[in-house]
């Protein structure tokens, strides 16, 4: 009897995971895969997060890199408050002030900026919000020591670390608002030696030549009249007059036109100006005039000659005017690239510092000064009361370089 083999035992089974009708071999922990995606998430992001970190820290100190390296005052504050935040290098040496004692105080503390109510502050930050900047804000501040200086300030909103600031630079134009004062100072002074020129001038014409053209007038009719009635006593008692008024009429104008524009300064030197300058100062006025010079002379513009001469004619006025002293003397010493001229006389003198400080006092000799200054020269006053006057002006011969 044959016995049939026995049938071998089947393979073992085969066990799967089936996913949305997908089988994936092996697949025995489901949540692995999720836990690896999130791992890589967090990963990357944390990568991109350093890497926005390390950009921010980088653009931080670039910010700040250039803003000490600012070759002018800038100073970083807090919007809602004023508060300074930082201040670069420049701004402390142009307050000369150290670091700690600005950082976390106000301007109003510092007395660095107008004060603000609660309502102005609000409409300032609503407007720096909206607009962003202000440009070339002229204003004043004072400096620790007291001094009043003029600057030209801008301000920029911005926001660092998360806080509301500006950033404030300013030029200072101190000079150039002394500079534009002085000029329309000196535009009011010439205005005003203008109006006086020429009331001296109608005074002379009045008083003096119109006079006696009239005089002469007068006479021709009484002559015609003699004339008519062959009155020849008539001719011989007026005409002298006459020729007396004449000539005085024609030395009334040559002197007038003299001092208008006297002929020496056109094509002479400065000394040979004075010199003519010192007659005609003894001839008008009584003032003797010593005229001194050292040096080689050089030959001035003819501008900046006049000027001179004009300047050195009024300093000689003022002499006769004021000092009670009808004695000067003027020096010119020429030194390398600069003339030194000196008015001086040992008359009555005044205070010199009240006149430096006010410009009420002196106007004349203030415009005098104002005229030199924009020719490039420069004037000092040495004087006090009992001992004295000493007028030096200081002439560059040089053209400076651009």
């Amino acid at each position: 009897m044959a016995f049939k083999n026995p049938r071998k035992p089947s393979s073992p089974p085969q066990y799967s995971i089936r996913k949305k009708n997908k089988v994936t071999p092996f697949d025995h922990f489901p949540a692995e895969e999720p836990n690896e995606t999130l791992e890589e998430r967090f990963a990357y992001r944390t990568r991109e997060l350093d890497e926005a970190n390390q950009k921010l820290s980088q653009a931080r100190d670039q910010f700040y890199a250039l803003f000490n390296a600012n070759p002018i005052p800038t100073a970083l504050t807090r919007l809602e408050d004023d508060v300074f935040l930082n201040v670069n290098p420049e701004f402390l040496d142009y307050f000369g002030i150290a670091r700690e004692e600005v950082v976390g105080h106000t301007t109003q503390e510092l007395n660095l900026g107008p004060g603000m109510g609660t309502r102005a502050r609000a409409d300032f930050i609503a407007l720096m919000k909206r607009e962003g900047k202000i440009r070339n804000q002229e204003t004043e501040i004072v400096l620790p020591s007291g001094e009043t200086r003029h600057i030209l300030a801008s301000l920029q909103y911005i926001e660092v670390d998360n806080t509301d600031a500006l950033i404030s630079t300013f030029i200072d134009i101190t000079e150039r608002v002394k500079a534009e004062r002085q000029i329309r100072e000196l535009a009011s002074s010439l205005t005003r030696a203008e109006q006086e020129e020429r009331f001296s001038l109608s005074r002379i014409l009045h008083d003096d030549l119109q006079q006696r053209l009239f005089a002469i007038q007068m006479h021709l009719s009484f002559l015609r009249d003699a004339y008519e009635k062959n009155d020849l006593q008539a001719f011989k008692v007026d005409f002298p007059q006459m020729e007396e008024w004449l000539a005085g009429a024609i030395a009334t104008t040559r002197e007038l036109s003299v001092d208008l524009d006297p002929p020496i300064l056109h094509g002479e030197g400065l000394k040979e100006a004075l010199i003519w300058l010192a007659a005609h100062e003894k001839e008008q006025y009584g003032l003797d005039v010593e005229v001194k010079t050292e040096g080689i002379p050089v030959q001035l513009e003819e501008n900046l000659r006049v000027l001179l001469f004009q300047a050195i004619r009024e300093l000689l006025f003022n002499v006769v005017k004021h000092s009670n002293t009808l004695k000067a003397v003027v020096s010119i010493a020429y030194e390398d690239d600069h003339v030194h001229i000196a008015v001086s006389d040992k008359g009555e003198g005044f205070d010199a510092e009240a006149f430096a400080t006010n410009e009420l006092i002196g106007h004349g000799l203030h415009s005098i000064r104002h005229r030199l200054n924009l020719m490039g020269c420069s004037m000092v006053i040495d004087s006090a009361p009992g001992q004295g006057t000493r007028v030096t002006i200081d002439v560059p011969t040089q053209t400076p370089e651009a």
